[in-house]
């Protein structure tokens, strides 16, 4: 499973189209693909439409960004919880809410850190995600102790 993948709903970061990203992830035979647009779900039912025509399990995400700055990719446990999820970006773009360094505490949805803004402590639905790049850093004390929360995290942005 892709845990971070974007399709041009993702302005000025994602190429693919949703049904490029979907044939892209039939052909290399995936059975579960998450949709993590950067701070919009615009695509999530279009997305849903194209996972169920190639028997693939869509789920919803977001990856959440303030500026240039990636704050936590936050993934829907179920496709319900995406709506938690849109209460956040609908707060920050309607109402002008700030986009907090720290997730909000949701019900239905998985929070994924980067390396560079792991709180100090993890809830249980809060993992830390390591591209292939940061792999070394795993050798720090204040990461060994928390490997037992930490996912691959390997962007989907491009076809290549």
């Amino acid at each position: 499973m892709f845990l971070n993948c974007h399709s041009y709903h993702s302005l000025r970061y994602g190429t693919l189209s949703i049904e490029a990203l979907v044939q892209q992830a039939y052909k290399s035979r995936t059975k579960e693909l998450v949709l993590t647009d950067i701070n919009t779900v615009t695509g999530i039912y279009e997305f849903k439409k194209e996972c169920e025509n190639y028997g693939i399990k869509p789920i919803a995400g977001v990856e959440v960004r303030k500026e240039n700055k990636l704050l936590y990719i936050a993934v829907a446990k179920e496709f319900s919880g995406i709506g938690e999820i849109n209460r956040v970006l609908t707060a920050h773009n309607c109402d002008g809410e700030e986009l907090t360094e720290k997730a909000p505490s949701f019900e239905q949805v998985f929070v994924i850190y980067p390396i560079t803004n792991i709180p100090e402590t993890l809830q249980e639905h809060e993992f830390i995600g390591l591209r292939e790049e940061e792999l070394n850093l795993m050798i720090r004390p204040e990461l060994m102790s928390r490997t037992y929360k930490m996912v691959v995290l390997h962007p989907v942005t491009f076809s290549t």
